[in-house]
């Protein structure tokens, strides 16, 4: 994304998020996993509005909360964009049943992004999973983070964003155990049912 540090200091995003978009913008391979809501990356605008808004506690119109809305549909749109390409990048998505269930912004709104989920789970480089909470405990409630990979060897990233600080985690002793945790979630088989399934169900909730 075309903008100098100026802009994002103005906004309050901290020193790292700009370092993270662009080893996003280069990942072959991108592990979410998310147990509050639904990803940022994925997010519809008038959810990422309704979420960005009541995490830094101001308006959702707020110029930094849209600010930051901008930031998300733009990874979205990029990320899409190299899925079109010849070499598209992968995008693993785990989520805590709970978060196709939490009404951010209002019933219209998590239908919409559920909606929203429901495509996007048709591109064949992106694989979402759920975690059914009657299921209990899994390796995902530790807290959001989003592995990134690369090609060529380089060693891979982690990113953990919170509500003050955001932390870029390098190294294999430092990345190893987040890479362990997206590992045995996507291979635990919940209650067998597809993520689509699970989430057109909850979508029909709705009303």
């Amino acid at each position: 994304m075309d903008r100098d540090r100026e802009w994002w200091a103005s906004y309050r995003f901290t020193a790292e998020y700009p370092h993270f978009v662009d080893h996003e913008a280069r990942a072959a391979r991108i592990g979410v996993c998310q147990p509050l809501v639904v990803p940022g990356i994925l997010q519809t605008r008038a959810y990422a509005e309704a979420a960005t808004a009541a995490i830094i506690g101001l308006p959702q119109d707020h110029p930094a909360v849209l600010a930051r809305v901008e930031v998300r549909l733009g990874r979205q749109f990029d990320l899409l964009n190299r899925m079109a390409g010849a070499d598209p990048p992968r995008l693993t998505v785990v989520l805590d049943e709970i978060v196709l269930r939490r009404p951010v912004g209002g019933a219209a709104v998590l239908r919409a992004q559920l909606d929203a989920l429901l495509e996007l789970s048709t591109i064949d480089s992106i694989a979402v999973a759920v975690m059914p909470t009657r299921d209990g405990a899994h390796a995902g409630l530790g807290g959001y983070f989003e592995l990134l990979r690369f090609p060529g060897g380089q060693e891979d990233v982690v990113f953990i964003e919170s509500t003050a600080t955001d932390s870029l985690l390098t190294g294999a002793a430092a990345t190893a155990p987040y890479r362990d945790s997206l590992d045995r979630l996507v291979s635990t088989p919940g209650d067998g049912r597809p993520a689509a399934e699970t989430i057109a169900q909850i979508r029909d909730s709705l009303g």
